[in-house]
């Protein structure tokens, strides 16, 4: 773990990143078609297209978001003490997150419940004041309050302060020889492959709200070890075309058994078999990811500036924008698929012009959406990898 090592840019992490959030479009409006679960908006004519979709990417979505969130800590304490990481944890993270659910997330609360009574709920103040108060379901997909999407960032703020002692711990410099011969044994592919049952055993532990904490615990750890030494990418990128064929072979055979085993009792031989399944697609997935990521994406561009600044912003309010619109587009009657379109692309070019036009604009409305205060906001320091998550 030397200082190169430390610095070395990485320009795949940030490709990765932005276009996972960048996922979140086509994510989140298929939400609104899918048979899953209930969501905010919900629309009478559902599409299994759209359902499978969301299928194949929830699994490895968020885990890679916490992988590159844990990959972008072990940049920032390469350049920081842990004092200066906790103090900028607040100020990207905790800020946003009290602004995020208290201005951006109610909104959905209040369309959730136009869509899913179909009454007159009154005004939007009058609704506030029963959105603060009921806790009675989180997810908040019809009015409840909820931290909605924002909870990721409430993770992400705990589990960075959560796990600063391992991190400090595996880069202490006198430590060095130890952790060294840790990484070279671990980097080992059966190894590393194997370590994919912690996260079977994860799966036992609370969730609230359905999101694991130790989970995202587990895999926000990994993305931290994985970046501070270069025999895991270079492993990743042994075996990622492997990975890829198992996976492609693993995937299908999942989803098909949990189609055919949708009323598995808990804990049942099916059930853990399931999970298992499932667990070991995840760890494939994220190999893959970041080994064909390295490959494809490890190249600079004047656009990753931009995109890494307006990542963030952008997450926090994307959501709060698909729902007021997917409320009006589905009012339209229209087909699955224009009205899958129209969402889609309405929250994309809405969320990015409010983000240019509003957020980027002013020091306060960048302090509260996690953006850094330039005194001049069209520079960008190019030697650095940024990172909102």
């Amino acid at each position: 773990m030397n200082g190169e090592e430390k610095l070395a840019r990485r320009y795949d992490i940030d490709w990765l990143r932005n276009l996972g959030i960048l996922l979140l479009f086509p994510f989140h409006s298929a939400r609104v078609f899918d048979h899953w679960d209930p969501f905010y908006v919900k629309s009478d004519v559902l599409s299994w297209g759209l359902t499978w979709f969301v299928s194949m990417t929830s699994y490895w979505f968020m885990p890679l978001l916490f992988w590159l969130a844990g990959s972008a800590s072990w940049y920032a304490l390469s350049r920081r003490s842990n004092r200066q990481y906790i103090k900028d944890r607040f100020s990207r993270l905790f800020i946003p997150l009290l602004f995020g659910v208290f201005i951006i997330v109610p909104p959905q609360g209040y369309f959730a419940k136009l869509h899913h009574t179909g009454e007159t709920v009154g005004s939007y103040m009058n609704f506030l004041k029963t959105f603060f108060t009921d806790f009675s379901d989180l997810s908040g997909y019809f009015g409840t309050f909820t931290p909605a999407h924002l909870w990721f960032i409430l993770y992400l703020f705990v589990l960075s302060l959560i796990a600063l002692p391992f991190f400090s711990f595996v880069i202490n410099k006198k430590r060095h020889h130890t952790i060294e011969k840790f990484n070279v044994a671990f980097s080992q592919p059966i190894i590393f492959i194997l370590f994919f049952i912690v996260l079977v055993f994860t799966q036992i532990l609370p969730a609230p709200g359905g999101q694991n904490p130790f989970y995202f615990l587990v895999i926000f750890i990994m993305g931290f070890i994985t970046c501070s030494h270069q025999a895991y990418q270079e492993m990743f990128n042994r075996i990622r075309f492997k990975a890829l064929i198992l996976m492609l072979i693993l995937v299908p055979t999942w989803m098909f058994l949990m189609y055919q085993n949708q009323d598995a009792l808990k804990y049942s031989t099916i059930d853990i078999s399931l999970t298992f399944l499932r667990m070991f697609n995840v760890w494939l997935s994220l190999i893959i990811l970041l080994g064909y990521g390295n490959k494809f994406l490890n190249f600079p561009s004047k656009l990753l500036p931009y995109l890494n600044e307006a990542a963030f912003p952008i997450y926090i309010i994307h959501q709060s924008v698909l729902v007021v619109v997917g409320y009006f587009v589905l009012k339209l009657n229209i087909s699955t698929l224009p009205m899958f379109l129209m969402i889609m692309l309405l929250t994309l070019a809405i969320s990015l012009l409010v983000y240019e036009f509003i957020i980027k604009r002013t020091a306060f409305t960048r302090w509260v959406f996690g953006v850094k205060i330039r005194k001049v906001t069209n520079h960008v320091d190019n030697n650095q990898i940024k990172s909102s998550i």
